[in-house]
């Protein structure tokens, strides 16, 4: 007998509701030979998932790394390097839900499109999928079934609108000195070769751009839905391919070079961005070397589930609310492009009547520091100045989770001045504890927030159809305006919300 091993048997993941750090991402990555976890087994069948040892269309939630690394073979795949960095940045929790397999190497660019249904199911604005029928859940659609879930990733969706692979460029070679002869020197070694994969990373030209806005812009829609407003879209700005494109000018077309330094000005340009523009959207960009990304094309991995990771790790030690800016990165190693310094503080000339803001100020940026590798900025892309910080939409998400939890503790309750005055204290409770922790602005509870359920906030209409209606107006401890909004808590548990200005 060479000795006894001990091994702790997990328990079922459970998370409470109104967590702000958990993950969920959708993509494409092969199943291991491993049978699947008595714990996980667990969690599927009291939540009613499919136990197939496929683990394929089904939430799958991990809170260890070494658990996600032995359900899945993910090495070369931007699923599971997404997922390592989300676990290497401090986050605690996640959901995984695998479509499929990954491409076969060298996959068109239709058949890498006409699997981004799997991902979302149904067309255009319209989705194949209802909150209420839990059958047609599919892809990211599982969100309805996911209430803890804060922050959604894609990790694929930058290779699936790529155009096919083809060589980059050739390097611009700088010219040498002649070759001149020096006494006493030994002979230098040869050029060490690469050790970058020699498959170029996913790339966009104009029509994977296009295809890209798009399906943001179906996301968009997704999460701003009365279902889905406390979720948080994470996504990566694809990598352009270099070259020249064209766009329609005033009078005539205009030509204009596309680098590395220059997709957010391209689509601001040919107007991709207007399309999915909102705070439900957070974009990073650039791309990263980690030691989770040595087998994907150039060895580049997608930021967002790194970002994901960094804002998981924010909320459980500072508060979601907080902002990240400044925030250090483990685990890696270089970024690309490196991003200088007129491309982060100079707009890019756009035509229009707004003028178009800095890259930081709409994009969230990772950057060199002498510190090292840090978050730059933390905003989201929406065109309102009050959303478009980050730790604001992150403070409504937290608030949203908080209330409606509140709410439902007097869903079943009659309408009157008695449920009323219940219903207002508990939403004062959390108020005041996120004024304690520093998410609200004011001297006094009193001036960082109002609120009010009375016959002031309810028409007789309201009342004789079940809806009751809570108006919250908070200061969010950011250079802000003061944002209004308006709960209403109707049959079903649903809550609408109505605000002066919509994320």
């Amino acid at each position: 007998m060479n000795g006894l091993v001990f091994e702790a048997r997990a328990r079922a993941p459970v998370s409470a509701p109104e967590r702000a750090d958990i993950a969920c991402f959708v993509g494409f990555i092969r199943r291991s030979g491993a049978p699947i976890s008595p714990e996980i087994r667990k969690w599927l069948q009291e939540n009613g998932w499919s136990q197939s040892p496929l683990l394929e269309d089904v939430p799958v939630p991990f809170e260890r790394w070494n658990d996600f690394d032995r359900h899945f073979d993910w090495k070369g795949t931007y699923l599971g390097a997404a997922v390592r960095s989300f676990f290497a940045q401090g986050g605690r929790k996640c959901y995984v839900i695998r479509m499929a397999d990954p491409w076969l190497e060298g996959a068109g660019r239709t058949t890498r499109l006409s699997s981004l249904r799997t991902l979302l199911p149904g067309t255009g604005k319209l989705f194949q999928a209802s909150p209420v029928d839990r059958s047609t859940w599919h892809g990211a659609a599982h969100l309805f079934g996911l209430p803890d879930v804060s922050f959604l990733c894609l990790p694929d969706l930058a290779a699936a609108v790529a155009m096919d692979a083809r060589p980059l460029p050739p390097p611009i070679e700088l010219p040498r000195s002649p070759e001149v002869f020096v006494e006493c020197t030994q002979e230098l070694p040869g050029p060490q070769e690469s050790l970058f994969s020699t498959r170029t990373a996913p790339r966009c030209d104009q029509e994977g751009y296009g295809e890209w806005a798009r399906f943001l812009e179906r996301v968009k829609e997704l999460l701003s839905s009365r279902y889905l407003r406390d979720v948080q879209l994470v996504a990566a700005l694809p990598l352009p391919y270099p070259g020249t494109s064209e766009r329609a000018g005033t009078h005539e077309s205009v030509t204009e070079e596309l680098t590395e330094d220059t997709p957010y000005a391209f689509l601001l340009a040919h107007e991709h961005f207007a399309r999915f523009q909102s705070a439900f959207v957070q974009l990073v960009y650039p791309w990263i070397r980690t030691p989770g990304s040595g087998q994907l094309p150039e060895e580049l991995e997608s930021p967002d589930g790194l970002l994901a990771g960094v804002l998981a790790r924010n909320a459980l030690l500072r508060g979601s609310f907080r902002s990240v800016m400044n925030l250090g990165l483990a685990d890696v190693h270089e970024l690309f492009p490196v991003l200088g310094r007129g491309t982060l503080s100079t707009p890019p000339p756009v035509d229009g009547e707004q003028a178009a803001r800095p890259l930081p100020e709409r994009i969230t940026v990772l950057g060199p520091t002498p510190s090292g590798i840090r978050v730059l900025s933390d905003v989201t892309t929406s065109p309102l100045e009050s959303w478009r910080q980050g730790g604001v939409n992150r403070l409504f998400s937290v608030l949203i989770r908080a209330l409606r939890r509140a709410g439902h503790n007097v869903l079943f309750e009659p309408s009157n001045e008695r449920t009323w005055r219940d219903l207002t204290q508990r939403i004062e409770f959390v108020l005041v504890r996120l004024w304690e922790a520093g998410a609200l602005r004011g001297a006094t509870a009193r001036e960082a927030f109002q609120v009010r359920c009375d016959r002031t906030t309810m028409t007789q209409d309201d009342l004789d159809a079940g809806r009751l209606v809570a108006e919250v107006v908070f200061d969010a401890a950011a250079a802000i305006e003061r944002i209004h909004v308006v709960l209403t808590l109707v049959e079903g548990g649903p809550i609408s919300l109505r605000m002066e200005e919509a994320p």
